[in-house]
Order: structure tokens, then C-alpha cells, then sequence
């Protein structure tokens, strides 16, 4: 069955207090970005990982999955790569140590041209080494490339640790159809961002909370059904000026959906 988390930072700045706060709005995990308001997780010493498990156990939570933003070049041309491969690494290090079993990547802008992506399949080869000896899968995003990039990057690099982390919002704004992602893409689906928007004429998007925007929910699920997942739904309202109420407003809204 799937559960829902949220992003902690839309929750609170303070780890106890997110905690504390998904649990009584009905969340079962929280995805953690590395840092947390004060709070850093790659410097973390082994005790301080611990205490933080520990009072995610004592609210009945689990971790979904980390996150990282690669920013800027990303993984994409001019990127340097073996920069963006160490941010990488010392995440799927920080998810191993609080076994976390799921670090989910924005890649930012990628080679669309297969003659162009060299360097970028040389990466993702070494990042499925990194992965397998930390025991950590990587699910991808890109806001700025579309399903297709995402398509032929992993087809050309397959790796058992490698999936897609598949954003609602960028499916509304792909030029593939959802039946063309899912049975393309549907088996690598690793996480799934709970976000919303309204797409306007030209395909810009106004973010909006879950359930309140042009994301047909009720067929998005049953696109998820049809291809087995049953991972994390994590609610992502970052982009919402109330992020505390959106997350709890999506989380009634997907329930109504018999999640």
C-alpha cells in the first residue's frame, strides 16, 4: 500500500517539531534535504544519527527518501562532474548511515541529443557504482529536461539503482502522453512528488496545492496502480506561500482518492 510523507522542511525548520507536526496531520514519513533549518545530516556523527532515528521512531515515522538538488549545471553540459558525483556520494552515504534506503536527485538541465551525452553517461556509470557500494537506489528528476531525455539517459546506463523520481508537474508539461511515460517509464518509478499546478496555454505552471490544480489525480493513481508501485507519495508544497496547510490539505485531498 502507499503511504505519504512530506517534504520536513515544509513542515518546520526544527526536527522534533516536524516530527511531531507530520504525525498529528496523518503523514507516515518525512523526506529530509541535507539540511534542516541548523540541523546539517552529512556531518552528523554516528550518535547524532541515532537520536534522530530515534525520535523519528517515537512519532511512527520513517524517512521516505533524501533529496538533493544538484543546481546550476547539474549533471549537464559544462557541469563539473566529478563535483556534482561527490554532493551525490555524500548523500547516498548520509541515506546508508540512516538507512534510508532512497536518495532522490533533480538533475538539472541535460544533454537532449544522444552525440551530446558523453559525459553524462560516463557519469551515471560511475554514480551506479557509488550506489551499489553504499546500497542506496537514486531516483531522478528534471524539471528542465523532459521524460524522454530522462528515457534515454537511463536506458543507455541501466542500473538496478537507478529509477524515476516522477513529478505530477512535469508530466503536464512533457510532450509525451501519460499512457507513452507510464509504459515507458513506469517500471523505474522510484518516489513519486506530491506537487500541483495549473498549466496555462503556453504550459507555464502556477503552483497550487494537491487536488486544486490541472493534475488529474484519480487517473495519475490509477496509472501508478497500473504499473505496481507502491512506494512513497511525499507532498512537496515548497512553492506554496502556506506550506504547512497545503501539506495538510494535499494529504486529505489524496486520501479522498482512496490512496
Amino acid at each position: 500500500m502507499r503511504r505519504l510523507a512530506v517534504v520536513a522542511a515544509a513542515i518546520d525548520d526544527d526536527f522534533r517539531v516536524a516530527v511531531k507536526l507530520a504525525r498529528a496531520a496523518g503523514f507516515a514519513g518525512l523526506q529530509l534535504d541535507a539540511r534542516l533549518g541548523s540541523l546539517d545530516l552529512t556531518t552528523l556523527s554516528q550518535s547524532g544519527r541515532r537520536e534522530l532515528r530515534s525520535i523519528l521512531r517515537a512519532g511512527e515515522l520513517d524517512f521516505s527518501s533524501l533529496r538533493l538538488d544538484l543546481g546550476g549545471k547539474g549533471l549537464g553540459p559544462g557541469a563539473d562532474i566529478d563535483a556534482a558525483l561527490d554532493h551525490i556520494e555524500t548523500m547516498l552515504q548520509t541515506a546508508a548511515g540512516f538507512q534510508c534506503p532512497l536518495v532522490c536527485v533533480e538533475l538539472g538541465p541535460l544533454p537532449a541529443e544522444k552525440k551530446d551525452s558523453q559525459n553524462l553517461d560516463a557519469a551515471l556509470s560511475e554514480l551506479g557504482r557509488r550506489a551499489e557500494r553504499h546500497g542506496v537506489a537514486v531516483a531522478f528528476g528534471s524539471e528542465l529536461a523532459g521524460f524522454g531525455t530522462l528515457d534515454r539517459a537511463l536506458r543507455e546506463i541501466p542500473c538496478p539503482w537507478f529509477g524515476i523520481d516522477l513529478d505530477p508537474i512535469a508530466i503536464l508539461r512533457d510532450e509525451w502522453s501519460n499512457s507513452e511515460i507510464f509504459s515507458r517509464l513506469g517500471q523505474l518509478i522510484r518516489h513519486v512528488r506530491g506537487r500541483d499546478a495549473i498549466v496555462g496555454a503556453d504550459r507555464r505552471t502556477k503552483p497550487m496545492p494537491v487536488g486544486h490544480g490541472s493534475v488529474d489525480w484519480r487517473q495519475l493513481l490509477s496509472d501508478l496502480d497500473s504499473v505496481g508501485y507502491q512506494g512513497w507519495i511525499t507532498l512537496d508544497p515548497l512553492d506554496l506561500p502556506n506550506r504547512r496547510a497545503a501539506a495538510a490539505a494535499g494529504a486529505v485531498a489524496l486520501r479522498g482518492y482512496n490512496l
